[in-house]
Parts: structure tokens; sequence; C-alpha cells
């Protein structure tokens, strides 16, 4: 192995894939191998199922099929040393050597037993499917932080549903649960997967550096699914678990009471409340009394309440109180991007969707559980 390269070009490549690799805790060690077309791949991967590679434009001096792991972290410090030069990089016993203007520099390899990283996928994917990566970017931010942070979790990714008219995309918490769809979605097949949080966040710091660019997602088969960007490729295992049938937590019955408030409104009166809570535990108490609704903290001594206006669209009580945790309800409200928002109320649930002025492509609902009942 033995090529010249542009010392930003390579820098640039190296310094996206460590950034992503150094947020998720990832892996120190990539591996490098010459590909046709003057490409040096740039390849990190604990297996065959787990990879994400990139690539730079070299000039092959001497071209081989032998691949080199270094420490990518080692690389960036002695690169970032260098003004913007050619560099001759040569392969040596249990060295990378760097000719430079400056002299010759030698880096540790690493022996990777792993061959499998080289193989991003061969076998006959199942369907395709193209999005936009501002697109997936705004599906991950309407879902994501609806996921647990606890990654033993048996559920905890996101739930990928195309359809040949609309994709639905699903996560939950379990005391809040989240539907985000896309309509006039057209795929050629019917296909649902669960990606876990940790691969979803990596694909997030992906497409950071690649934004308005077209993603390429191709599902292999039930084990493993491969996103192609415009300048990296990444591949992950698809959760083993069953999501379970989110239609049974969503009610199928008429609510208590449904409301039209402002979001900003209902928003600065829970928090103005929630200050005032005496223990910081986050409960706050609606109060629906002929057809007025009342917001107060749950401190018995001190009882801090905001009375709000609000356009009642249907009520079946004279009286309804219910409380949920402020601190989830803030950031519900905070993610949704409308100015009003319809509120539904039902015995130990609640269902915030946003009110739509124009007719739009895409729909999303939040269902948050409720702390008490009286």
């Amino acid at each position: 192995m033995y090529f010249s390269v542009s010392n930003y070009s390579f820098l640039r490549k190296l310094h996206t894939l460590y950034k992503v690799i150094s947020i998720n805790n990832l892996s120190n060690l990539i591996t490098f191998i010459i590909s046709k077309k003057n490409k040096l791949k740039i390849i990190w991967g604990l297996d065959s199922k787990n990879i994400i590679y990139t690539s730079v434009n070299i000039n092959v001096k001497r071209s081989s099929k032998e691949h080199v792991t270094v420490s990518i972290q080692f690389l960036i410090d002695l690169l970032t040393t260098f003004s913007n030069e050619k560099l001759f990089i040569k392969n040596q016993k249990n060295t990378l050597n760097i000719y430079s203007k400056q002299g010759v520099y030698e880096i540790p390899t690493y022996f990777d037993s792993n061959q499998n990283i080289f193989v991003i996928c061969n076998q006959p994917f199942f369907t395709k499917i193209h999005l936009y990566s501002n697109i997936f970017l705004k599906i991950l931010d309407k879902t994501l932080f609806y996921t647990e942070n606890e990654e033993q979790k048996p559920i905890n990714g996101v739930f990928f549903q195309f359809f040949t008219h609309e994709a639905n995309f699903i996560s939950t918490d379990t005391y809040r649960f989240v539907k985000y769809t896309i309509k006039n979605f057209k795929t050629d097949k019917n296909v649902q997967f669960t990606i876990s949080r940790k691969y979803l966040n990596i694909i997030k710091d992906i497409i950071k550096y690649e934004k308005k660019n077209n993603i390429i997602i191709e599902f292999c088969n039930k084990k493993n699914i491969i996103f192609y960007f415009q300048d990296h490729i990444f591949s992950c295992p698809i959760m083993n678990e069953k999501y379970p049938d989110y239609h049974s937590v969503i009610p199928n019955k008429k609510c208590h009471i449904s409301i039209i408030i402002n979001k900003l409104l209902l928003l600065n009166s829970i928090k103005r409340v929630s200050i005032f809570e005496k223990n910081r535990k986050n409960f706050i108490d609606f109060h629906f009394n002929h057809k007025k609704l009342k917001i107060c903290n749950q401190n018995t001594i001190n009882n801090y309440t905001s009375k709000i206006k609000c356009q009642v669209v249907y009520n079946d009580l004279k009286k309804f109180q219910i409380g949920f945790n402020s601190k989830l309800l803030i950031e519900i409200l905070s993610s949704l991007g409308e100015d009003f928002v319809y509120f539904e109320l039902y015995h130990k649930m609640g269902i915030i969707k946003p009110l739509y002025h124009k007719k739009k492509e895409e729909s999303i609902f939040v269902l948050i559980m409720s702390t008490i009942k009286i």
C-alpha cells in the first residue's frame, strides 16, 4: 500500500468519522483499504453488521489488497500539525509511514482479525427506500427523544413502517408514545423494522454533515439494514424483538374532554406553576369545571394556579381532574411547531396533536400517561 493524498481532504474525512465514533463511544480503531478508481476506503467496524465507511480521493503509487488498521485519534493528532500539503503514505511492517516535507513519521498499526468488515452487503436486498436527509433528520427529531436512555430496554428504538401510501414512525419511553406519519409516501413494498436508539444517534450524526442529500435505505433481510449517504455507508442490525402492538395503547373511545389551546400559553402556564412545586416532583393537576381550565401544582400548603382560556370542542363531564408530569409535558409542547394544539383528555391519559391550519403531508400525535386520577 503506497499512495499520496491531500492532507486537508484526508483530515476532513477523518474528522467527520471521528466525531461520529467519539460521540457514540465506539472503538477508536479504523481500517484503510485501497479500492478501485483511486479511492481509499476508511472503515470503522466491529463486525459485518456494524460498519461505517467513507472514502477519500488518492493517487495510488502501488496498489494492493492489503489493509491497515490504526488509531484514528493518533492519526488526526499528527495530521493536524501539517499544513495543506500532499502527503505520501506507505505501509511498512507494523507501521504506517507518513512522508512530508518535514520528515518521516511512523504510526503504529494493529492486527485486525475481522475480515468481514470489508463486505457491506453482498446479498440481494428486499426493498430500497429513498429519503432526503432533511426529512430523515426531521423523523429522528420527532421520535428519538421519546426512546429510553437505557440501551437494554427491549423496545429502545424507533419502529419504522413503510407502506405503499404512507410511512409511520413510532417510539415510546413507557410514559409517552409518539406516532409521526408522512402521507403520500410511496414504496414498492410494505416493510417494517425497528432500529435501536444507539444506531439512530450514529445516523443522526452522519446526517449533520450531509444535509440536503438523498439517502438510500436497503432492507436486506430480517437481520440488518444499510444506509447509503453521499459520502458514507452505514450498516447496522435490526432489533430482533417484535415491536409491541401500539394500536392497543391508542384509545378507541371518545375522550372525556377535548380542547383547542394556544401552545405557548399552555407551555408557559405549566412552567409557571411548576416553579412553585415544593417537592420538585414535577406533578401538576388539570382541573375542568364548567368549561374552564385551571392548572395547579400539588403543593398542599401554597397551592399556585394558572387559569387559561381555551376553546372546548367536546366535554361530557361537568368536573374533571387529572395529573401529569410537568417536565414531560413541557418537552412535548416544546417539540411541536404549530401555534395551537388539540388536547384530548381520557381516563388515564392525554393526547396532544398540533392544529394544522392548512392541509399538510404529515401528522403527529403524542400520548402521555397521567400520574393520578381523582
